[in-house]
């Protein structure tokens, strides 16, 4: 009998080029995918800027009081990802763009240290 596999964290690395050409927009959906990048942007550095204060305070403290700190990252993060679902379904941002803005914070730490 066969030993059962391990399950293995799949890893994205840096957005490829992109089969496509970025789609065709007119100014004003140029503005409103502007907009929803400025705005997961903005969602993303509070991400970023919560976990070093969640890591600040674990190194800190050695209670930890609720939830840890991986878990309350994990549902920002899990926010983000919806937020990022609702801009590619409302056709703000094309799955490419979603993709390279997660692989942008991935590359800044985002997911680091989650075990």
């Amino acid at each position: 009998m066969t030993e059962p596999r391990k399950p293995t964290l799949r890893t994205l690395g840096s957005p490829g080029k992109p089969a496509e050409p970025p789609p065709k927009r007119s100014s004003a959906e140029q503005a409103l995918a502007d907009k929803a990048l400025e705005v997961l942007r903005a969602e993303f550095e509070k991400a970023i800027a919560l976990k070093a204060k969640l890591t600040d305070e674990a190194n800190v403290s050695s209670e930890s009081k609720g939830r840890s700190p991986s878990e309350k990252l994990r549902s920002i993060v899990a926010s983000l990802e919806g937020m990022s679902r609702f801009a590619i379904a409302m056709g703000l941002l094309t799955p490419a763009e979603n993709r390279a803005l997660f692989a942008e914070y991935m590359g800044k730490g985002l997911y680091e240290g989650w075990r």
